[in-house]
């Protein structure tokens, strides 16, 4: 006897989902589901199913028949009554009721799927297969409240759609829908890859350009209809759009009249899928979503719900409507950054009897001692200081300012003020050039020329007593670091500079009162704690020379009070930068001979120790040899990086300050902590490989003294592509840190500015923006009210805005 067919409800079920991720176009089996459901009836076994209720709601038609609207509505009601219960035949049970028993005893419905939440994982969403979930995954989305909160990057406004014919070339983003006529990776000079296309929508034609992206050609074909949103810029006289954002459409049907969301995507998981997914999420629990905005301070402020926000930004009707609902989300957001770095401060100085630190009648002798004047700048950052070191909790303060501005001297006096006070300072660093350096320009303030890094014995006669300084680094041989130990566990030692081997357990400071952490950026939170851990309760400033806007001040360092260096001591010159092309470079030597020549020294920057394979750019080495061999032939040309110990690296140094050696050949590992005031030329090899900030703290190297100084930046390409060309022009047309900050974290966007806020793919902050300066500072006003209400967060009305805080507070304490 034959066994009953029956249908694998799996089997079914895939069906769906297959049509569903086809954007409905009845493409999921051979012959469209028409077919599909006409042969399931013959068959007999669409009797019996949730499919069959379905089937019979169908216009006469047929699905085919259905608009694309229509469709979808009709596939996620399949698969929501498939999701309620197995799809089961009559006849598919062997020991199945008699009809006339199931007639007089109806079967009770299957109980209703419990409602979605935010927790609920995206498979519960009609239509998430699992291996849609597992791609969505990729973009740190697993659950479907994940789905509510991945905004969109941007939105294409087909609203305000532009004609090849009317481009016009504009840092802003211009969108466009054109067909392409033709695609196909190209490689420039050297090993720099793309891809180039041309397009056209009628009006005219244009190239479109995606420099290092030579996959995209893979992925277009003549024909292909897009949507193109770009920077258009004029090259040789012509217009052509540069690294565009792009999507394929549909030939025929769609409306352009409307915002269409872009989100960020990822390899098997187009627009149309993810629109379809966050749309059905947003549905589901937009309103069940916890508003990290007290309901208290929502009613005194009249701020709106959260909920409303999150759905007019997934689908706005205009772009004001979008940015009103993205800057909603984004106060949440902020509040929640604001709230941990106050709490963070607040543990920082929870108690109060910090060492009362004074530089007291010290002060005046010790300003005109120094070889120069305080600049007013200078000034107002030392009273800041001194306040802080008085009083009765640790100060935490950020003193921030750029090359050359003199943020040493001004730590020096707070160390002075320590000593004075009968307490010890501490200096740490990240490198060991740099904590030499610092040692010795401390020698240097405090009158002598004994550069010894343990017998550090100085008596500058306004002190009116001995005051040792101890240098500590890993390159210390066992001896010496036992001495080393000894001295400032027993109070030998006034003060102790070193790179990390200060925070080792076996270095103690008995009489810590004040410790300092130069170029923050390099260390963690716990590392700066573990060195103000050496003490009791001793204050602590950090420095960097890496200009921070506002804004960033205000989140990174938020528990910290900042101080400011926004001008250069008077005789200094601003250093001229110019770019030179590959075909310019005889010019630029010619230039160099001329200042050697002066008596006058230069740095040459390179970006790797030696040649590569894969990177056609000149390494330290290579150029060393090209150098003393080639246009420099005839100057003392030294090399220096990172692969020689510490004894060359001083070696090599030393002769450059010197003046033994006129031209130093070197890697990265002079950005910081290199003081020769008679170098007046740096030369950047392969500028367009290095970041801005990295470039202005090259030039930095030089400029420090009364001659006019220069900076040569060479590029590898003739035009190494637009972000780098915006980077080196940057760079010519400003030397004021604090403006090449902002362009700085303008070109690396959002992502990498908060990385500090972020942890992985699963952003915690989402939507906010370095230009939120307004929505900042009032999220900081808002936390400290929040703050004074409830000091910890424990009130169940902050629950969710501590839950909101929890994660920042655990990227700090994670942070090494």
């Amino acid at each position: 006897m034959t066994a009953p067919r029956t249908l694998d409800p799996a089997r079914l079920r895939r069906v769906f989902e297959l049509e569903r991720q086809g954007a409905c176009r009845n493409t999921a089996v051979v012959g469209g589901l028409d077919r599909f459901l006409v042969q399931l009836s013959e068959d007999g076994l669409l009797r019996g199913t949730p499919l069959a209720e379905a089937a019979r709601q169908l216009p006469p038609g047929g699905y085919r028949s259905l608009p694309p609207d229509e469709r979808e509505r009709w596939v996620d009601a399949v698969l929501a009554a498939l999701a309620g219960g197995a799809p089961r035949l009559a006849s598919a049970a062997p020991n199945a009721v008699p009809a006339r028993q199931r007639a007089a005893r109806p079967a009770a419905p299957p109980p209703p799927p419990p409602p979605l939440g935010p927790a609920s994982p995206l498979t519960d969403l009609p239509g998430v297969s699992r291996a849609i979930a597992a791609r969505f995954e990729k973009l740190g989305v697993t659950t479907v409240g994940d789905a509510a909160f991945l905004f969109p990057r941007r939105f294409n406004d087909y609203t305000n759609l532009r004609r090849i014919a009317d481009l016009e070339p504009s840092s802003a983003l211009q969108t466009i829908v054109a067909d392409v006529l033709e695609a196909a990776e190209f490689r420039a000079r050297g090993r720099l890859r793309g891809t180039r296309a041309l397009v056209s929508d009628g009006s005219a034609a244009l190239p479109v350009i995606w420099w290092n992206a030579p996959y995209v050609a893979r992925n277009l074909n003549a024909g292909d209809r897009l949507v193109l949103a770009g920077r258009v810029r004029s090259y040789r006289g012509r217009l052509q759009l540069e690294n565009p954002e792009f999507e394929k459409l549909e030939r025929a049907g769609d409306s352009f009249a409307r915002l269409e969301p872009v989100y960020p995507a990822t390899a098997g998981l187009g627009q149309k899928t993810i629109r379809a997914v966050v749309a059905r999420a947003v549905d589901a629990v937009s309103d069940r979503v916890a508003d990290p905005v007290p309901g208290w301070l929502r009613e005194q402020e009249g701020i709106p719900g959260i909920a409303a926000a999150i759905r007019t930004y997934h689908a706005p009707a205009k772009p004001e409507d979008a940015e009103h609902a993205r800057q909603r989300l984004a106060l949440g957001e902020l509040l929640a950054v604001q709230c941990a770095v106050l709490l963070r401060r607040a543990e920082w100085q929870r108690s109060a009897d910090a060492p009362c630190l004074d530089l007291g009648p010290l002060r005046e002798p010790f300003v005109r001692s120094l070889p120069f004047p305080l600049t007013r700048a200078q000034q107002r950052a030392l009273a800041e200081i001194e306040r802080d070191l008085r009083g009765p909790s640790p100060m935490l303060r950020l003193l921030q300012g750029d090359v050359g501005s003199g943020k040493t001297v001004v730590a020096f006096a707070a160390m002075l003020a320590a000593v004075a006070s009968g307490h010890q300072a501490a200096l740490m660093a990240p490198t060991e050039i740099l904590a030499e350096q610092h040692y010795r320009s401390l020698a240097r303030l405090l009158g002598s020329g004994d550069l010894s890094a343990l017998d550090g014995v100085f008596s500058p006669p306004w002190l009116g007593r001995s005051l040792r300084v101890l240098l500590v680094t890993g390159s210390l041989t066992p001896a010496q670091r036992a001495q080393v130990r000894g001295d400032a566990a027993h109070g030998g030692a006034d003060i102790v500079i070193g790179t990390h081997a200060l925070i080792e357990d076996d270095l103690q400071f008995p009489r810590l009162g004040l410790a300092i952490v130069d170029e923050q950026h390099r260390f963690g939170v716990m590392q700066r704690a573990r060195l103000r851990q050496k003490g009791r309760n001793p204050h602590l400033l950090v420095m960097t020379a890496t200009p921070i806007p506002r804004t960033l001040a205000l989140t990174v360092y938020g528990d910290l009070e900042v101080s400011t260096l926004d001008e250069l001591p008077p005789g200094r010159q601003p250093i001229r930068t110019r770019w030179y092309r590959p075909d310019e470079r005889p010019d630029a030597y010619r230039f160099l001979r001329k200042r050697l020549d002066a008596g006058e020294q230069v740095y040459v920057i390179c970006p790797l120790v030696e040649e590569s394979d894969t990177l056609d750019v000149r390494s330290a080495e290579e150029e060393f040899e090209y150098l003393r061999s080639g246009p420099l032939a005839g100057y003392a040309v030294e090399l220096l990086h990172g692969r020689m110990s510490a004894r060359q690296k001083d070696d090599v140094m030393t002769r450059f300050a010197r003046n033994e050696a006129q031209v130093l050949v070197s890697t990265s590992v002079i950005e910081v902590g290199i003081d020769v005031p008679n170098a007046t030329v740096i030369v950047i090899e392969g500028a367009e490989r290095f970041g801005l900030s990295q470039l202005h703290q090259f030039r930095g190297r030089v400029g420090r003294g009364e001659k006019q100084s220069y900076c040569l930046l060479f590029s590898s390409e003739e035009d190494p592509g637009p972000d780098a060309r915006e980077r080196l022009n940057a760079m010519c047309e400003t030397t004021d840190g604090f403006a090449l900050a902002e362009v700085d974290l303008r070109m690396r966007g959002e992502g990498e500015t908060w990385g500090r806020l972020q942890s992985g793919t699963n952003t915690m902050l989402r939507v906010a923006r370095l230009t939120d300066r307004d929505i900042l500072l009032r999220a900081r006003e808002l936390a400290a009210r929040v703050l004074e209400r409830d000091p910890r967060l424990e009130h169940p009305e902050h629950a969710a805005l501590a839950a909101a805080v929890r994660p920042f507070l655990d990227r700090a304490a994670e942070a090494n």
